[in-house]
């Protein structure tokens, strides 16, 4: 399930910059999110169309509006959709300063979603957590610790690392955590 907003058309101008303007999208985004789903939902910012993005603008706007929903334990999951190679940079590193990152993709003309990427901060071991559970679509950390050792020269990681590292994806809206049982098993947001 997916939930879109077009950023351009919402804040009213393609280039996105200043903190008082970035504070108005937030207000804007923050009324959009007051009627959540009650399931985990790919929120799908569609940034088609938008030239820049200044970092007083995403603080204000983008990694404010993340925080709110984490403390709201909204179902909302943001993820940057058709950002331009410019956008995707100055919101890497917004991110990075800010100690977060957060999904990117691209939709083709038939509305598939494809190119998915964690931009912002995000060290190696997170990167390659994320791959693993991408190109399995759904795990949980047993089997994650059985795969990894099972691959000849790979250095074995104690399940308890790969909760970490799953809880910490979660945290960072790249995926979502399933209740199963006394276990959970988690996948990606979209």
């Amino acid at each position: 399930m997916t939930m879109q907003t077009d950023i351009a058309e919402l804040s009213g101008s393609t280039v996105l910059g200043g903190a008082l303007p970035g504070q108005a999208l937030f207000t804007k985004l923050a009324a959009l999110a007051r009627s959540g789903p009650s399931i985990p939902t790919g929120w799908l910012w569609n940034m088609q169309g938008v030239e820049v993005v200044s970092p007083s603008f995403a603080r204000e706007s983008f990694v404010s509006i993340r925080a709110l929903l984490r403390a709201q334990r909204s179902n909302l999951v943001p993820v940057i959709v058709n950002a331009n190679p410019d956008v995707r940079e100055d919101l890497a590193l917004t991110l990075k300063t800010a100690q977060s990152a957060i999904l990117s993709c691209t939709r083709d003309s038939e509305g598939k979603l494809n190119d998915f990427e964690l931009i912002g901060d995000l060290d190696a071991h997170l990167q390659a957590t994320f791959d693993l559970v991408a190109e399995r679509g759904e795990t949980d950390a047993k089997e994650l610790k059985e795969l990894t050792d099972a691959r000849p020269g790979s250095a074995p990681i104690v399940q308890t690392a790969w909760n970490n590292r799953l809880a910490k994806l979660v945290e960072l809206g790249a995926l979502i955590e399933i209740p199963h049982g006394r276990s959970k098993r988690y996948r990606p947001v979209i």
